[in-house]
């Protein structure tokens, strides 16, 4: 009866969609918030060129050393050879002239130029103010005699600073919270109630079915060492109704063996009688 019980009981376990999370969250109901202004993305700098400085060098001298210094680091060292005079010895000697282009650093410079000659005792220095943007050029015309140095700068025109872009103020891009109306607290709340009964009810039904599941193998083993000593016992009493089971004892023997058995016994009396009755 146990067996038959256990067996006809059906496999019942817990529905797979009465399991719940273990700790139920409330549903949220979305509250439409307005969308924040975009910031304005800044755009991507411009990549910094240097800014080029030209010199026109002329001078009537029969050798001179020129050097250029900007804010005070050395740019250019050169020696500049002359030219001989017109007459032979005597008349002004003919101008020589020299070109380079010098890369500066954008930004407000301070050019030092100096021109010496030791040969003709001359040795001055002028210095030029530049205000120089990315890739801007400018020009310094340089001239050296008798009479003195003169250096005339040409300036790049000066560009107009971009306008800012307008300020975005912080408190603009953060949204402001509203406050959720009353319906839709009442709904989450009923919301929040129902997911908890749910997650209740699963537990319990989980609780059951594992209950259930305990008795269902409390039976099966019962029934099966009811079978296995039922068994035993119908094996005995078999062995039994044949005369085969080895638990009897002080079993008289089979007719087969007892007759074999006494005649041997016979035979070996006999045997014992022939040799004592002999001489």
């Amino acid at each position: 009866m146990a067996l038959v019980a256990a067996v006809a009981m059906p496999r019942w376990t817990a529905p797979a969609g009465s399991v719940a999370p273990s700790t139920p969250s409330p549903a949220v109901v979305p509250v439409s918030a307005p969308a924040a202004p975009a910031a304005t993305a800044a755009p991507a700098p411009a990549p910094v060129r240097p800014a080029h400085l030209n010199l026109d060098v002329r001078h009537s001298f029969r050798s001179v050393d020129l050097s250029v210094t900007v804010d005070g680091k050395s740019v250019l060292e050169t020696k500049l050879a002359g030219s001989g005079k017109r007459f032979g010895v005597v008349g002004k000697r003919a101008e020589r002239g020299f070109t380079r282009t010098l890369d500066v650093v954008p930004g407000v410079r301070i050019v030092r130029v100096r021109v010496r000659s030791a040969e003709d005792k001359f040795d001055q220095t002028r210095v030029e103010r530049f205000d120089l943007d990315s890739a801007s050029v400018a020009a310094m015309r340089i001239a050296a005699d008798r009479s003195g140095l003169s250096v005339v700068a040409d300036r790049p025109p000066a560009s107009k600073a971009p306008a800012a872009p307008p300020a975005v103020s912080v408190a603009s891009l953060v949204p402001v919270p509203q406050e959720i109306p009353q319906p839709v607290r009442a709904a989450q709340a009923a919301t929040a109630e129902q997911a908890a009964q749910a997650a209740q009810s699963a537990q319990e039904a989980t609780a059951l079915a594992e209950l259930y599941q305990s008795l269902r193998s409390i039976l099966i083993a019962m029934a099966g060492f009811i079978a296995s000593v039922a068994s035993g016992f119908m094996f005995e009493e078999f062995l039994k109704s044949r005369n085969l089971s080895p638990f009897q004892s002080g079993r008289s023997p089979s007719p087969a063996r007892l007759s074999h058995a006494e005649r041997r016994r016979r035979r070996r009396a006999g045997k014992a009688q022939e040799s004592v009755t002999s001489p």
